[in-house]
């Protein structure tokens, strides 16, 4: 069994607390352990916040969660104006900012960067998920 999750989001600030609780909620029901679901709210929540941030053009974004039994997969699509490379940048240590996508990379087991066409990017993360009881009894 496999349980999809799919917003529609305006890019706007308040929809990343909103995003992360949602998320937590779900999993919070399929018995995952909320050190597991801290680790993908964080994650999620930096994902959001880049696309609020960086996305200039689009007026929506898309997050879309499928929660398997042993994993959840998090994908995050804009249509904005895309990324220049899809190299993780390397902040300088006193940057304010710019350190989002290594800590995505951080907290999940697999991540993945792309440009959409025409524009825009898709960001996919992949968490195996720890649970304090079976998942799908």
């Amino acid at each position: 069994m496999e349980v999809r999750l799919s917003l529609s989001l305006p890019r706007d600030r308040s929809t990343v607390p909103l995003t992360r609780r949602a998320l937590d909620a779900a999993l919070a029901v399929f018995s995952v352990t909320k050190e597991c679901r801290d680790d993908i709210g964080l994650a999620v929540g930096e994902a959001c916040a880049n696309v609020v941030q960086h996305a200039a053009s689009g007026a929506e974004y898309e997050v879309t969660v499928t929660i398997h039994e042993d994993r959840c997969v998090i994908d995050v699509l804009d249509d904005g104006i895309g990324l220049d490379t899809m190299e993780i940048p390397d902040p300088a240590p006193d940057a304010e900012a710019g350190r989002g996508l290594r800590i995505i990379h951080a907290l999940a087991d697999m991540v993945e960067l792309r440009r959409r066409q025409p524009g825009g990017a898709a960001l996919r993360i992949v968490k195996m998920l720890t649970r304090t009881t079976p998942a799908f009894p």
